[in-house]
């Protein structure tokens, strides 16, 4: 389960479900449950993926809580990544957190009126349960450790006690003023040294030049008296000559401007290929290590290698 509280109170769930498929039947199979579910057509016996559930949970916590609560815009998908098939539900709870002035708390929505039972008793050993910080918010009191705002639960020894006596965490809006006029802005120290890394020599040579302004020559009088055009910032990233790419290095440069994925229908009338050479350019792309190739339903969708697809939309 992946939850991601918004600053509304909000919050969008991800729960999905892995099966390992190890020959050609067992995928076939499993897409077929995959299109079912899609469809809302699957037995609620074969799979514990539905938002009737979490319907159910949350009538019972909006009179616990006092809180309207919804499930709203649950959405049913399906994917295969290499011997791995996954069934992802997502919706959007309303009124999960406790909201109060620029603070934002996670804990009474996990228990039920009588303040001590829950509904989320405990993560059997292959369960995970992960909360990303909402965005522009950080984490200002938990009582269970986080990584850079991001709880993580297994299911383990330390959970086999009931969550919300884990689950007790305090959201705060982040800081945006900016450095007062003589402080230093330590902040941003990590973009100055990534800075350096990337324009080298340049930025190594422009830092190592004496402040002496006197040894600086400028040429007071332009041509014609326009003034002088500024040279191009080697840094710049131009946009590459297509022309001049691999086929394979084209389809890597469409992914990048596309957020790192693209469904393959999108790839063939970008490219204004073949769908043949598409699919075994994406295939031979997968083979390497390239791209990630992944089934969604009845789509194809390419991602760059490490891409987190559990929010993709079908529809984007």
């Amino acid at each position: 389960m992946r939850i991601k509280p918004r600053s509304d109170g909000d919050a969008r769930w991800n729960v999905s479900m892995q099966f390992a498929l190890t020959d050609e039947n067992e995928t076939a199979a499993f897409e077929r449950m995959g299109e079912d579910f899609e469809n809302g057509n699957l037995n609620s016996g074969s799979v514990s993926l539905s938002a009737k559930t979490f319907r159910a949970i949350a009538r019972q916590e909006q009179a616990a809580t006092g809180r309207q609560m919804q499930i709203r815009n649950p959405q049913r998908n399906y994917f295969v990544s290499n011997d791995t098939g996954t069934l992802s539900l997502t919706f959007i709870w309303t009124n999960f957190t406790r909201v109060n002035g620029d603070r934002l708390y996670l804990h009474d929505v996990f228990l039920y009126n009588d303040g001590e039972s829950t509904w989320l008793r405990s993560l059997s050993e292959k369960q995970t349960l992960v909360i990303e910080d909402p965005d522009g918010y950080r984490i200002l009191d938990s009582n269970i450790g986080h990584n850079n705002g991001t709880i993580s639960v297994s299911g383990s020894s330390e959970s086999a006690r009931p969550l919300p006596e884990l689950l007790d965490v305090t959201y705060t809006e982040k800081d945006t003023s900016g450095p007062t006029e003589n402080s230093f802005p330590y902040e941003y120290a990590a973009g100055f040294l990534a800075l350096v890394g990337l324009t080298g020599a340049g930025v190594y040579a422009f830092l190592q030049r004496d402040d002496d302004d006197d040894e600086l020559v400028v040429d007071s009088d332009p041509v014609d008296g326009q003034p002088v055009p500024p040279e191009p910032d080697p840094d710049d990233d131009p946009e590459p000559d297509l022309d001049l790419l691999s086929d394979e290095e084209r389809v890597e440069h469409l992914l990048k401007q596309n957020g790192g994925r693209m469904k393959q229908a999108t790839i063939v009338k970008e490219t204004n290929w073949s769908n043949a050479k598409v699919s075994q350019l994406l295939s031979a792309m997968n083979e390497s290590g390239r791209v990630d190739k992944l089934r969604i339903g009845r789509e194809n969708l390419i991602t760059l290698p490490g891409e987190d697809i559990t929010d993709f939309d079908t529809d984007e």
